[in-house]
């Protein structure tokens, strides 16, 4: 079984991954899903953060993936201001995950 929630992985530069992950709360009919969606990184590689992704959470049921290292997208306000804030904690708890260290270099 899936949540159904959205999920996007995205290479802000190279060795620094970020997924962001909808809330389950969320509106359905959001404009933008991202306006209620958290943010967790950087991980120095797109299987770190999914093996994070896999141990905190529950499976979304899908992903899609997105690179800044090339010139051809450009974050808009809602993306930076999400990969900005991006955390290490688990949903719901104040305390940093301890499941694999990070790197916030």
């Amino acid at each position: 079984m899936s949540t159904g929630l959205n999920c996007m992985f995205v290479e802000r530069a190279e060795g620094k991954w970020y997924y962001i992950l909808e809330d389950g709360w969320a509106p359905k009919d959001a404009w933008d899903w991202r306006e209620y969606a958290t943010a967790y990184g950087p991980f120095r590689t797109q299987d770190l953060a999914q093996e994070h992704l896999s141990l905190n959470h529950a499976n979304p049921g899908g992903s899609s993936t997105v690179t800044f290292r090339d010139e051809k997208h450009e974050e808009d306000e809602v993306l930076r201001e999400l990969l900005d804030g991006a955390t290490f904690r688990k949903w719901g708890q104040g305390i940093p995950s301890l499941i694999f260290p990070f790197d916030k270099s």
